[in-house]
């Protein structure tokens, strides 16, 4: 992933490396979405989505997140464990760009629970949220997008993930090409529960106001 994958049309997918932060971060406003400070600021240092790429060489990140919380760090291990993945077209510009992050709402949720800190940590290693997905104006309609989508399922569903889900604003209509990639669309104010694999309570999840809903569980989980 650090050299990039084939893409459509001579774009490699490859992942976001430090000259790329300003850039990424531009997509995402494009797309309507924000970047959060701190991931911001670990991909301009080169530590976003450090922790991802060495648990995909075979390393273990469970070990990494209970010493960052035990540390009180645990918004440095999110950015570790974040997902950036840039489109580079064969000029070397970049066309395209990916961020999927932990949930921090869902492990908030789970941390409500007495007892449950250890499951909350779990979270960030089982469910993930796919922040953002955009593309460069002048390079739509080239399949650029799905492509960054695929190789973002490819590594979470690699690195035993359980769910993917995010949000998009409703008047933007995206449900379609979410649905034709494999997620599950919901309608306005309906909900899923990623509690009770997790922790064995439910906990229902979905968007908030004037936004859809999107979600896909891994392998025949539903």
């Amino acid at each position: 992933m650090v050299d990039g994958l084939p893409g459509p049309d001579g774009v490699r997918i490859r992942y976001a490396k430090t000259q790329d932060a300003d850039i990424l971060t531009d997509l995402v406003k494009t797309a309507g979405d924000d970047m959060e400070t701190g991931h911001l600021e670990a991909l301009a240092q080169g530590r976003c989505g450090t922790w991802m790429l060495e648990a995909l060489s075979g390393a273990r990140i469970a070990p990494l997140l209970a010493q960052a919380a035990a540390s009180g760090e645990l918004l440095t291990a999110a950015a570790a464990m974040s997902v950036p993945l840039v489109a580079q077209d064969r000029d070397g510009q970049v066309v395209g760009a990916l961020l999927g992050v932990p949930s921090g709402t869902v492990t908030a949720m789970v941390m409500k629970l007495p007892g449950h800190n250890g499951h909350a940590l779990m979270s960030m290693v089982k469910y993930a949220k796919i922040k953002s997905v955009a593309v460069r104006e002048d390079a739509r309609s080239r399949g650029i997008s799905t492509a960054l989508l695929k190789r973002c399922v490819q590594i979470y569903w690699q690195l035993d993930y359980m769910l993917l889900f995010g949000e998009f604003e409703t008047s933007r209509a995206l449900g379609p090409y979410y649905e034709r990639h494999g997620f599950t669309v919901l309608d306005p104010q309906d909900t899923i529960d990623v509690g009770t694999l997790l922790t064995g309570v439910p906990m229902r999840l979905g968007a908030g106001p004037g936004e859809t809903f999107f979600h896909r569980w891994r392998g025949p989980i539903r």
